[in-house]
C-alpha cells in the first residue's frame, strides 16, 4: 500500500483511533464492558477489542504505538522509537465540546518530540501516519443549535483545517500520512431513524469530495503520493449494504448496536448510584458492527480492514 516498509506509526485523531489518551475521568472507554473482547477489560479503547490504529499496526506488521499519555511507562526507548498514538477520543480540527486537544495541539506535541530528537530525520522517514478525524466537528455543531444553511461553509472550514494538518504532519518529515474520509454520519446508531439511514447525505459527500480534491492537489503540488486515502465512507457502506463481508463476518442488522443505554440519557458503561448497570449488553459482540451508538465493534474494524487492505488477513 505504501510502496516501502514503514518502521514506525504515527496517529492523530479521534475515538476512532485512540487507544487509551482519553482521561478516565471523562471517557467511558475506561469502564466495563469497553475491553472485553481485547485486552480483557477496560483499557481506553472506544470498542469492546482493537480499533483502527490497532489493525493498522497489524497491517505494517508494527506493534501497536503507545499512548502519547502512557509514553513515560513504555518499557524501553525502542518501544516509542516505534512511534506514537496523538489520538483523543472527542477531538476535532477545531476545540468541541470534549475538552480533548484538538488535531493541531496533538501534532504540537509530536513536533516537541521531533525537537527533542526522539525521532531522528531517519526515524521519521521510515514512518506513515493516521489522521482519523471523522465527525466530531459536525457533532459539537449540531449540539450548539447550528444550521442546515451553515454547514456548507462549516464543512469547508473542517475540510481546510485537515488539509493544513496533514500538510504538517508531512512537513515535519513523515513519509507518508493515510487520511480517513468521513463515515456516513447518519448511520451511527445515534443518529439512526426507524426508517434507517440516510446513506446518500450531501453533507457528508460534500465532506469527502471537498477532501479528496484537496488531497489530490497536496500530492500535485509535492509531485508525489504523499496523501493516500482511507476510504471509510465507502468501507462502511459496503458492510450496511452486504450485512457484513463475505468469508469475514456476518451483521443481521448493521446499523444496531451491541451495547445500549437502558433509558434516554443512558448509554454503554454507565452505572446507578448503587453501582447498578444503566445500559443493555448483546451476548455476541462479533456479530454487531456497531459496538455502541457511536464506535465499532472489534469485529467491525476487522472487516473495514478486509474490506481497505484485502491483501493481508486480519
Amino acid at each position: 500500500m505504501f510502496g516501502f516498509n514503514p518502521k514506525t506509526l504515527f496517529v492523530f485523531g479521534d475515538s476512532y483511533a485512540d487507544t487509551g489518551n482519553t482521561p478516565v475521568t471523562i471517557a467511558a472507554s475506561w469502564r466495563f464492558p469497553y475491553g472485553i473482547t481485547f485486552p480483557g477489560k477496560p483499557a481506553g479503547r472506544f470498542s469492546d477489542g482493537r480499533v483502527s490504529t490497532d489493525y493498522l499496526a497489524k497491517y505494517l506488521g508494527l506493534r501497536t504505538p503507545t499512548a502519547y499519555k502512557w509514553r513515560s511507562f513504555a518499557r524501553s526507548r525502542q518501544v516509542v522509537k516505534k512511534g506514537i498514538n496523538f489520538a483523543y477520543g472527542g477531538a476535532g480540527v477545531f476545540k468541541t465540546i470534549f475538552k480533548v486537544p484538538k488535531a493541531g495541539r496533538q501534532i504540537d506535541s509530536f513536533e516537541q518530540l521531533i525537537r527533542r530528537n526522539v525521532y531522528s530525520p531517519a526515524d521519521l522517514n521510515s514512518s506513515v501516519a493516521l489522521f482519523s478525524i471523522v465527525g466530531n466537528d459536525y457533532l459539537t455543531y449540531n449540539r450548539l443549535n447550528g444550521t442546515s444553511q451553515g454547514r456548507p461553509e462549516l464543512i469547508r472550514r473542517v475540510v481546510k483545517e485537515i488539509l493544513l494538518n496533514v500538510k504538517r504532519i508531512k512537513e515535519l518529515g513523515v513519509r507518508q500520512v493515510l487520511v480517513a474520509m468521513s463515515t456516513p454520519q447518519k448511520c451511527m446508531p445515534l443518529l439512526t431513524t426507524t426508517k434507517g439511514c440516510n446513506t446518500s447525505d450531501t453533507f457528508t459527500n460534500l465532506h469527502n469530495t471537498l477532501l479528496r480534491e484537496g488531497l489530490r492537489k497536496l500530492n500535485d503540488e509535492s509531485n508525489d503520493k504523499s496523501f493516500l486515502e482511507f476510504d471509510l465512507y465507502n468501507a462502511f457502506l459496503s458492510i450496511f449494504n452486504n450485512k457484513g463481508v463475505p468469508g469475514v463476518s456476518k451483521f443481521a442488522d448493521p446499523l444496531k448496536a451491541c451495547c445500549v443505554g437502558n433509558k434516554r440519557g443512558n448509554s454503554c458503561g454507565d452505572v446507578g448510584k448503587k453501582g447498578e448497570k444503566l445500559f443493555s449488553l448483546c451476548k455476541d459482540p462479533k456479530s454487531f458492527f456497531f459496538w455502541d451508538d457511536v464506535h465499532i465493534t472489534d469485529q467491525g474494524w476487522r472487516s473495514v480492514f478486509s474490506l481497505l487492505l484485502p491483501d493481508k488477513q486480519f
